[in-house]
């Protein structure tokens, strides 16, 4: 069950990491915080698992709350951020039973373009995982109505492709920082092949502090549908679906 709950927690973090509005002129988004910058976000994610298989259903409710720091340990000339990323502390509820996270303490280091592209990264098992998770910017300046997509592509640690879209809705300000409100659309593109069948859809906000260059809210609400294929022997196959319903809010914290 944990190793299952991973990986929807896995996809909901691609996701994550997506309406008062006035009016204000287009603004060029990008990471630029400055050297020594360091910010702390509170996570929740709650939500429940519905498990199919054998002719049982079996549900389960979910709640994980972590805290993670992010500190910009350097800018070069071209302005590329050097991010170092800690998970401070947190635990996962299963069923009201709670359990340390086991990635505790544990330090991801990324060198990030200003757009959002992760040019390199340790700590992880692929460097993949880090651009799936980051928002990519567009080049040119945007305002109130205007779009753009990024699209993931299938690979071994998420066997789907998933394409975002990001729209301006608004300005307005979260902690005391001018934020840009950006809505997120996630869809998976395709059913993936093979023994597991994994589809996605998720709908967001980000709150981007456009002036001080780092990411200030987040919430994603996701729905997910996973369907395996158990080998029982002898020709005989049985399918095991999991559905799962996530709320995902992320905030700054001290």
């Amino acid at each position: 069950m944990i190793k299952r709950i991973t990986v929807f927690l896995a996809v909901l973090l691609m996701v994550a990491v997506a309406f008062t509005a006035s009016a204000q002129s287009k603004v060029l988004l990008q990471y630029a915080p400055s050297a020594g910058t360091t910010t702390t976000y509170k996570m929740n994610i709650t939500g429940n698992t519905t498990v199919t298989a054998y002719g049982k259903n079996q549900r389960t409710s979910l709640e994980t709350g972590m805290r993670i720091q992010q500190k910009v340990t350097g800018v070069d000339k071209d302005g590329n951020v050097d991010i170092e990323t800690t998970v401070l502390d947190g635990t996962i509820t299963v069923n009201n039973v709670p359990t340390v996270l086991p990635n505790m303490g544990q330090i991801i280091n990324v060198k990030m373009a200003k757009d959002g592209e992760v040019l390199s990264s340790t700590g992880v098992d692929q460097q993949g995982n880090m651009n799936q998770m980051q928002i990519r910017f567009p080049k040119n300046p945007v305002g109130i109505g205007d779009s753009w997509t990024s699209k993931i592509e299938a690979n071994p640690q998420m066997p789907i492709p998933m394409e975002t879209k990001y729209t301006i809705v608004g300005f307005e300000k979260i902690g005391g920082q001018d934020c840009v409100k950006i809505s997120s659309t996630v869809r998976s593109v395709q059913p993936a092949a093979g023994s597991i069948n994994l589809n996605v859809s998720a709908t967001g906000f980000i709150w981007f502090a456009h002036k001080a260059g780092y990411m200030a809210k987040n919430e994603v609400k996701s729905d997910m549908r996973m369907v395996m294929e158990n080998d029982l022997g002898g020709g005989q196959k049985e399918k095991i679906e999991t559905r799962m319903n996530l709320v995902l809010k992320m905030d700054l914290t001290k």
